[in-house]
């Protein structure tokens, strides 16, 4: 049997995710938008879908835009926050260890005159709180950080940042990456404006995500069109993503606690059983329950990939999006150049068992052996 360690890249879809969106397909295949029953079914069907995902976020329900995805959402958020406070400066801080859809997006402001300014992180991969406050200026229009790093789990200090930042500058918005947050441990908005969230890294449909926006703060949208998302995202709402990702949400938030503390533990044996064999682990501590990221020094963490995927063990060598490229992360860290090529990121899901973890230790002591 197939045992699936790659769920920060993605996750299987939950059963009754997956009989929301075939029945999405099949009964209320109408349009949101037409004034038919079965376009007013499905505008039933989306609201109450927004409504799930307000109880996940905690917020009001006029606050939660859906997207296509993670990567949407963020570059809604930061192309978006960024327009709107262009006439009070040009000033943007983030950090280093940012995924790609956030970096990519600064380097795009960045070709447009704006001023970027990267935090780098600690040598365990966390970001120190008051290194990065003083990085904020007076034109610091917008601060834009994750809340937990989607390679070595790092959990970085949002919360903190943005309460402190608004203290400083009043009128700067502060986007959150929740991608790897969201529904696996609590994710407090207070002094956050904005919020990117994917629904395929819950059990959801790829081809979905969502976007936070507090209430009163109008921002640029991306793609125009026919006004649905009130405007901020035109295109017709894909039904069975959402009504999936909706299901997905709600399943998960009632089991958050338990299925923390779940994956907590084999993280631990995981963490445990590496450094047995040698491993230098990667993940700072006090890090997310669902991350560990290890080298084993010897050869490079293609060919452990592939060993192990000849096993049946699926894990990655660090985010999905990066295939081929020496992570941006370890590098920011600034590890020594053989434990980033030999680095191994393994991500759980509540659904993964300690004989998982006992699975991939013995694929991984197996695949040693062969260096």
């Amino acid at each position: 049997m197939a045992v699936y360690l790659d769920n920060s890249a993605t996750t299987a879809v939950l059963p009754q995710a997956a009989e929301a969106a075939f029945r999405a397909m099949r009964e209320g295949y109408g349009n949101p938008s037409s004034l038919h029953e079965m376009g007013r079914s499905a505008k039933k069907m989306l609201e109450g879908a927004r409504a799930a995902l307000a109880l996940a976020f905690g917020c009001e329900e006029g606050c939660v835009y859906f997207t296509s995805g993670g990567s949407e959402s963020i570059n809604t958020a930061i192309m978006g926050a960024a327009f709107k406070n262009k006439h009070r400066g040009r000033h943007i801080l983030s950090t280093a260890i940012e995924h790609d859809a956030v970096l990519n997006s600064l380097n795009e402001l960045k070709n447009q005159g704006y001023e970027i300014t990267l935090a780098k992180p600690e040598r365990d991969g966390t970001i120190d709180l008051e290194k990065f406050l003083s990085l904020i200026r007076d034109d610091t229009i917008l601060v834009t950080m994750q809340g937990i790093n989607n390679e070595t789990g790092a959990v970085l200090p949002y919360k903190e940042a943005a309460a402190r930042y608004k203290e400083k500058v009043p009128f700067g918005l502060f986007h959150l990456d929740g991608v790897q947050n969201f529904l696996k441990r609590p994710m407090p908005l207070e002094n956050v404006d904005l919020a990117s969230v994917s629904a395929h890294k819950i059990g959801g449909l790829k081809g979905s995500g969502a976007l936070y926006i507090r209430k009163g703060l109008t921002i640029k949208p991306l793609i125009y069109g026919g006004g649905q998302e009130k405007g901020m995202r035109s295109g017709t709402e894909g039904m069975p993503q959402i009504a999936a990702f909706a299901e997905a949400a709600l399943y998960r938030r009632e089991h958050m606690e338990e299925s923390r503390l779940h994956m907590a533990e084999i993280k631990a044996a995981i963490i445990k059983g590496a450094k047995e064999l040698g491993a230098a682990v990667n993940t700072p501590e006090n890090s997310a329950d669902h991350i560990v990221n290890l080298s084993m020094l010897k050869g490079r963490s293609e060919v452990y990939i592939r060993i192990l995927s000849d096993m049946g063990v699926y894990v990655s060598g660090g985010s999905a999006c990066a295939r081929g490229k020496r992570s941006h992360v370890l590098a920011a860290m600034g590890l020594p150049a053989r434990n980033i090529d030999a680095a191994l990121r393994v991500s759980l899901c509540p659904e993964n068992t300690m004989g998982d973890a006992q699975t991939f230790l013995k694929g991984l002591e197996q695949a040693a052996k062969m260096f």
